[in-house]
């Protein structure tokens, strides 16, 4: 297949979303796939090296929100333009608000839409008036849309009265990335990686774990904070610096507070990097790929008051140090979370949704 990954993004910029989308091209291309990238930001088509076959002008001014809509605008009309420089069978994209000249698209090539949020509730939250624009004109792309894969099943629920082609694959991890190594700390390590002012998170709970367990140490990346005798707060690191603290601490800890976002399911890239490393997880959310009954894993209730402490600390000693315990992590990772294997169900149903086009 001619697969192009239509993104709102610049490539170049390290973020979460960016690794993602390279990660599942990458695998694409792998499966003897054809891959190319169009960026509506860089108004620019690239190949799977990400090297620049063709570019627009790109409109090289700010007037605020008027500024940022005029540029919407001038991206949707010429994206056709960058489309017909390559050849295509099915575009990949996530989802975007709508854009008056984008339905011509929609209608041109089979198109596959992933669903990674409530876009309701999301706009609902960050801007008034996008959220007002998006529920007046969500459907006016969703209906053009020929399938869709969303990352858990209480967001597939949401997409169903579309009655179209929708499974759902959970966000994964290059498993390959980490290894497993078992240190020798003195008192049990629990790490967190977090991004500042998300309150779903779930940081108040984690400062109150640490002052109940006085006995463990806590490590808190990501976010900034005053450290304590046994908290140590290391603010914003890049991936490698984060992976080497990760691979010296005994448990991850999950999102512990997702229930302020009205939701009940996700699939965090944190876990998978603590899993992928051989931690043992405390969680508090139903993650699309764990099972209940998990040996490695911890799951505490979704809700305000959900940190049992006299369960967590039983968890920590069970896991702590414990060879066969991480062992097993570490296959759940390689066997169900790595991105070969989600990509590999993924351009099953790429396949199938061309098939009945």
């Amino acid at each position: 297949m001619k697969l192009v990954y239509l993104i709102d993004y610049d490539l170049s910029v390290n973020s979460g979303v960016v690794q993602k989308i390279k990660e599942q091209a990458k695998q694409w291309k792998e499966n003897d796939h054809t891959v190319f990238f169009v960026s509506t930001i860089t108004m620019s088509v690239y190949n799977h090296k990400y090297e620049l076959i063709y570019s627009l002008k790109n409109l090289d001014f700010n007037f605020g929100k008027v500024g940022t809509a005029i540029k919407l605008l001038y991206s949707s009309y010429y994206l056709s333009k960058l489309l017909n420089k390559i050849e295509i069978d099915m575009i990949y994209m996530r989802y975007r608000l709508y854009m008056p000249f984008f339905s011509n698209i929609l209608k041109k090539y089979p198109v596959v839409m992933e669903i990674n949020s409530d876009d309701i509730l999301e706009y609902k939250i960050s801007s008034k008036v996008k959220y007002i624009y998006n529920l007046l004109t969500r459907d006016l792309i969703l209906k053009n849309v020929n399938a869709f894969v969303s990352v858990s099943k209480e967001l597939k629920e949401k997409f169903l009265y579309l009655n179209k082609p929708i499974t759902v694959i959970a966000n994964g991890i290059d498993v390959s990335c980490c290894n497993v190594h078992i240190p020798d700390n003195p008192k049990p390590v629990l790490v967190f990686i977090g991004t500042p002012n998300q309150p779903w998170h779930g940081l108040d709970k984690i400062e109150t774990m640490a002052q109940k367990l006085d006995w463990c140490q806590f490590h808190i990346i990501g976010t900034k904070g005053v450290s304590t005798d046994n908290v140590k707060y290391f603010g914003y690191l890049n991936q490698e610096k984060s992976l080497d603290i990760i691979k010296q601490s005994d448990i991850g800890i999950g999102t512990l507070s997702l229930y302020k976002t009205s939701l009940m399911e996700a699939s965090p890239l944190k876990t998978r990097q603590y899993l992928a490393c051989g931690l043992p997880l405390i969680y508090a959310y139903i993650d699309t790929d764990l099972k209940e009954d998990l040996t490695f894993a911890l799951q505490l209730n979704n809700q305000e008051n959900n940190i049992d402490i006299e369960k967590i600390e039983n968890f920590i000693h069970r896991v702590w140090n414990n060879k066969n315990i991480r062992q097993e992590a570490r296959k759940y990772a390689e066997t169900v979370l790595d991105y070969s294997i989600k990509e590999k169900k993924r351009l099953v149903f790429f396949k199938k949704v061309l098939d009945e086009f």
